[in-house]
């Protein structure tokens, strides 16, 4: 089309189902070239995603905090006028301004995802994001791995308050992320297999978290309670409602412990980097934190090295060794005298 090339998925492996989706996309660019087809702007494809998206609402406010940041450059442009020169453009203004890489890398990311959304309601024929490689040459940043030593957490559980302690044990003991401990039954808790089942996660993959003694230990004197309310929450308030974070008593604690830098998730991080150091497997760390993968759990890979040094002797064992020989046996050459010359005359 004009001399653009365009590629587009039918999502069918049928032909006659994808000649009518080719029909369709014939019949809309000649619609467009005519001038028959209206155009959108940025702002219209921004209001019509927040009406169709479906999305948590962490994830949400992500969203929203990127529009606002997108919306200065972009929202009075038609959709085809975001060009990789307008990209470019934002990004430097973005940098001139003091924002991080991996900020814009983000505030590209959702723009990437509406024009996505654009091109499936057939207003956007490429996605100017990925055509321009627009987050080319911003730099991700390092992986936060921030953990608790175990006198750093001598001194938290001392600081902490009653009720802080179990969250604090809970979460450096199973690894579970922030939502899922606060948001944690009584009823998926079973204690005779020593496990706990969470339905809801955040990669809405259901799995069973293993719990430790001292785990089990916790949870037992929380439900043993005889001040505990009656509540279906593992974690809750004295009138039963669950909490929905404990961040300014965490970070009260924190402060009083001199504990310093430490995120309520540097707990998952703490989980992870300790069992990572007492030998624990990568693979199954994955599957205790429910990553989809290896990479997000590899960040805790450096933290053992005994395996690596093992491994190296082993390897050695297998190199050609170098021929000793006792310096006894050693054949010393040594130079013929010289001719005197004078006694020769």
């Amino acid at each position: 089309m004009n001399g653009v090339h365009v590629r587009r998925s039918a999502k069918t492996t049928k032909k006659a189902e994808a000649q009518v989706y080719l029909q369709r996309l014939l019949e809309e660019h000649a619609g467009r070239a005519r001038g028959d087809l209206p155009r959108h702007t940025f702002a219209d494809a921004i209001e019509r995603f927040f009406q169709e998206t479906r999305v948590k609402p962490a994830t949400l406010r992500s969203y929203k905090s990127n529009s606002r940041m997108l919306s200065p450059t972009f929202d009075a442009l038609y959709l085809d006028e975001i060009t990789k020169r307008i990209i470019a453009e934002f990004v430097s203004s973005r940098k001139k301004a003091g924002v991080t890489d991996t900020t814009i890398r983000r505030d590209l990311a959702f723009l990437s995802v509406v024009c996505a959304a654009a091109q499936r309601w057939a207003w956007l024929d490429t996605n100017p994001v990925t055509a321009s490689g627009g987050k080319r040459g911003l730099r991700e940043s390092r992986p936060r791995t921030r953990f608790l030593t175990l006198a750093e957490f001598e001194r938290l559980m001392t600081a902490a308050s009653p009720s802080l302690r179990p969250a604090i044990i809970l979460a450096v003991e199973t690894g579970m992320r922030r939502e899922e401990l606060f948001g944690l039954t009584v009823s998926a808790i079973d204690l005779n297999r020593r496990e706990v089942h969470l339905e809801r996660t955040k990669t809405n993959s259901p799995r069973r978290v293993p719990l430790s003694d001292k785990a089990i230990a916790t949870i037992k004197l929380l439900l043993d309670d005889p001040a505990r309310p009656r509540s279906g929450y593992m974690l809750c308030k004295e009138d039963g409602s669950r909490y929905r974070d404990m961040k300014k008593g965490f970070a009260a604690a924190c402060r009083r412990a001199k504990v310093e830098n430490m995120r309520w998730h540097d707990l998952r991080h703490t989980c992870a980097s300790w069992f990572v150091q007492r030998g624990g497997d990568l693979y199954k760390l994955s599957r205790i934190l429910g990553h989809t993968g290896l990479q997000m759990t590899s960040r805790y890979g450096h933290l053992r090295v005994e395996d690596l040094h093992a491994e190296i002797e082993k390897v050695a064992q297998y190199r050609p060794q170098e021929r000793q020989i006792p310096p006894s046996r050693r054949k010393i050459k040594t130079a013929p005298p010289r001719e005197n010359k004078q006694e020769n005359a």
